[in-house]
Parts: structure tokens; C-alpha cells; sequence
């Protein structure tokens, strides 16, 4: 049964998912009405899907652009597109009649789309489903706000003006295509990726890793399904296990889940931000021991692919908001040296209530006079721009070091007194104070290897 999909869904549209909606303007929207099918929105659409293969115009066409050069999740399909450019401003059920009849003798065909810069009114919007659904044929309809979306992403059209660059990059109005860098790539090179993180998440009903991989994030989506379905495969065969109890009980058997993560760099993995995730569950693992499946319908045989579409655009925004080093070490600094102060004041006020020098309510009292400035601090922490990578291990200990400092308050607000009895906030307090001294030691240690 064919159904209605996304256009990011499309393997070589999902570039679209990076131009907002809200980011085409009614100026595009005119430009993009007076593109013409033939010379415009074909050879555009044809680019974008790498088909260099042209439908010849005139009696014996079935559709306007018939390719294989398509993929849905990660099966190749046969797609019709059927294009109507400038001269129809309103498509009706007669202007599309013909091409829709002439495609339900395509055999093997998967996939139908309308590409339409005009109105698709209700009456052709009813046929072409209607020629969908009798075919069994996932379907589309790219509308003029589709189109400007997707040519845009793809550096056809100018995404000021919504003006066609010509061969050298340039639009009507003058401005130029940002090109990127060029990649070299040698043809026989063989995939490469890195598993830099690999975790024994078994129990006693299935055995289990979850793994997190960095490759190149120029490689297209076929690439990395060839990665997915050999690195599960190695992971599979991992015979590593955190504790010697895991490896009495599975030893050298395969695993029953593999979880994959993959990413490009450190950025990814510090911000979670995947270019997929996968999941393999053996067929023959009993239901109880299943986890949940991921929700996703794209596969690699028995493996389900869940991509994020949102990545580039994520992957943007995080870059952005990286900071210099300068600039972060001395945030950090600023936060750093008056949460010790306060630290080591209510360690030494702990001491003196531990030995009796001072009362219970006077050691509570001068907790809670410090803990709305130790709270500032620390919600000032969270404000912190990202570390760049040679302060990642030192942002990541101040940051664990701040969530103790505010702990060893909390127990004392007025929420904690609600909260904990008298003797869990002495010892809760007593694990803090020890755990304050043993990260600062490693605060230090970040610190010193800095310069």
C-alpha cells in the first residue's frame, strides 16, 4: 500500500530539512512561479538526483523525469515526476490527466511525484491520488513552497532573491553561490570509520553493546548503511564485558542488541548530536528481553535506521556557540574562585558542627545565608558558551565540581530541610564535603594541563 511521504524522506532531498519555511519570502515565491519545466525545474531536479539521463519531449513521453536514481530509507526506486513550470499557474485534473494515465503503465514503478510552481487545485490533487493508491505508489506532491525549499538547500536557486545561479554561481541580482571546499576523495579507498566508545549494556537476559562511531560526514547515506551493517556485525562479535559476572554468564556467544551512534567528531558525541542511530535486535530473542524498537521506518536489513534530519542544521548552531579559550577559562575562573570560597566555608562550618563548637541551628542558618549566592553561580554556570576542545576535561570537571558545591547548599535550604531528616543531611553532607576535595584535586589537574 503506497502512502504519502515527507520530502526529507527522500534519500537526495533531505537537504531540505535545512531551509526554514518561514525562510521563503514572497519574492522567492514569484521568482520560483515563472520557472519554466523544460529549462528550469527538469534539468534542476535532475542535478539534484545525479541523473544526467534526459526524457525525450513529444509523443512517446510517459512522465517528465522517469528515474532509479532515487532511495526511500535505503532501497533504490523507480520514480515518475511529473513537472508543471510557469505556463500552468493552476494545474487542474485536465492538464495532468494524460501523464497520469500514461504512468499506471509503468511496471515496477514505486514512487510518484507532482512537482507543480502553480495551484494544485482540489480536482488534480483527487486524480493523483486517487492513480497512488490504485498503484499501490508512494507519492508526493512538491508544491511552489516545497520547490523553493529543496532548489534553495540545493544551491540552485539564490536564497535571497529565489534567482537561478548560472554556471559560475551567480544569480540575476549578483550575489554569489558559497561553494564550500572542495573534498578529495580516492576511488579505491576503502570506508573508514572509528568506534570511540564501546559499552557492555548486558543483563541477564540478552547480551548487549552500545557503540558510538565517527566517520566522515561527507559520506552519502548509501556509504554509511554499508558502515552500519558491518560495524554491527563487529560488534556482535565483541567478547568485552564490564565486569567478570557478564562474562561468566555470555562468554564467547554473540550479542542479542547492538545499538549504534554515529557521529563525525567529538562535537557530536559532546553534544549528542547524531547523524544516525541504529538499533539490531536478534530474531530469535524472546519478547520479554526485547527493548523497545526505535521508532523509525528505515532499515538496513534487520537493522532499524533512525536518521536525524535536524543534524546539519544542529551541528551549525553548536559550532556557533563554541567559545574561544580566553573567553571560556576565564567564565569559568570567574565562577570558579568564589564557589570555592564558599566550599571551603561551609566544610569548616560542617567541622565545627561535627565537633560540637557549633549549634544546629546556627550551622543552618549560615548555610542558608550563602546558598542564594552559591545558586546564582551556579545557574550563571549553565550560561557558560562551549569549551573548545583542548578545555573540554577542564569545563567538564568545574562543571561536576559547581553541582557539588550547590548540593552541599541545598541540603541545607529550606527545601532541603523539608526534604532530608537531620541525620541523611549530615550524611549527605559528609559524602559532599569528601567528594568537594577529591574534585577539586581534579580541577587542579585539568587546569595545570591547559598551559
Amino acid at each position: 500500500m503506497g502512502r504519502l511521504i515527507d520530502t526529507h524522506e527522500i534519500d537526495e532531498f533531505r537537504e531540505i530539512v535545512n531551509v526554514p519555511q518561514d525562510a521563503i519570502t514572497e519574492a522567492i515565491l514569484s521568482e520560483v512561479r515563472s520557472l519554466d519545466e523544460r529549462t528550469h525545474l527538469e534539468p534542476l531536479l535532475r542535478q539534484i538526483l545525479y541523473d544526467p539521463g534526459q526524457t525525450p519531449h513529444g509523443p512517446t513521453e510517459i512522465a517528465d523525469v522517469l528515474t532509479t536514481h532515487l532511495h526511500l530509507g535505503s532501497d533504490r526506486k523507480l520514480c515518475a515526476f511529473v513537472i508543471k513550470g510557469r505556463s500552468y499557474q493552476r494545474v487542474s485534473s485536465r492538464d495532468v490527466a494524460h501523464q497520469l494515465l500514461r504512468v499506471r503503465g509503468i511496471e515496477g514503478l514505486d514512487v510518484l511525484v507532482l512537482a507543480a510552481v502553480g495551484h494544485v487545485q482540489d480536482d488534480a490533487r483527487r486524480d493523483f491520488f486517487q492513480v497512488a493508491s490504485d498503484g499501490a505508489y508512494d507519492h508526493l506532491i512538491l508544491d511552489i513552497q516545497e520547490l523553493a525549499r529543496l532548489l534553495i538547500a540545493y544551491g540552485k536557486l539564490c536564497p535571497t532573491d529565489g534567482t537561478p545561479f548560472d554556471d559560475h554561481g551567480t544569480c540575476r541580482e549578483g550575489h554569489a553561490l558559497d561553494h564550500g571546499f572542495p573534498i578529495e576523495i580516492n576511488v579505491r579507498e576503502e570506508r573508514q570509520y572509528e568506534v570511540c566508545r564501546l559499552r557492555d549494556v548486558s543483563h541477564g537476559g540478552a547480551k548487549r553493546y552500545s557503540g558510538t562511531l565517527l566517520l566522515d560526514r561527507h559520506y552519502s547515506r548509501e556509504v554509511i548503511r554499508e558502515i552500519i551493517q558491518e560495524a554491527t556485525e563487529a560488534l556482535r562479535q565483541q567478547n568485552y564485558y564490564r565486569d567478570q559476572l557478564g562474562r561468566s554468564r555470555w562468554g564467547d556467544a554473540s550479542a542479542h542488541v547492538v545499538w549504534l551512534f554515529i557521529g563525525s567528531d567529538q562535537q557530536d558525541v559532546r553534544t549528542a548530536n547524531w547523524i544516525c542511530r541504529t538499533q539490531w535486535i536478534d530474531p530469535s530473542l524472546p519478547e520479554v528481553f526485547r527493548p523497545h524498537p526505535l521508532g523509525t521506518r528505515d532499515r538496513v536489513g534487520d537493522i532499524l535506521v533512525a536518521w536525524n534530519d535536524s543534524y546539519t542544521e544542529r551541528r551549525s548552531f553548536y559550532r556557533q556557540s563554541v567559545g574561544i579559550k580566553e573567553q571560556v577559562v576565564e567564565a569559568l575562573q570567574g565562577i570558579l574562585d568564589p564557589m570555592v570560597k564558599f566550599a571551603r566555608r561551609a566544610a569548616t562550618l560542617f567541622d565545627q558542627y561535627q565537633d560540637g563548637a557549633l549549634r544546629d541551628e546556627s550551622y543552618v542558618s549560615a548555610m542558608q545565608g550563602m546558598q542564594p549566592m552559591v545558586r546564582e553561580l551556579y545557574l550563571r554556570s549553565g550560561d557558560m558558551p562551549s569549551p573548545p576542545q583542548d578545555c573540554v576535561d577542564y569545563d567538564q570537571a568545574c562543571e561536576e565540581l559547581f553541582a557539588i558545591i550547590d548540593n552541599m547548599f541545598l541540603y541545607h535550604s529550606e527545601e532541603g530541610l523539608q526534604r532530608w531528616t537531620k541525620d541523611s543531611r549530615d550524611w549527605l553532607m559528609r559524602r559532599e564535603v569528601g567528594r568537594f576535595w577529591d574534585q577539586l584535586k581534579r580541577v587542579e589537574f585539568e587546569q595545570g594541563k591547559l598551559h
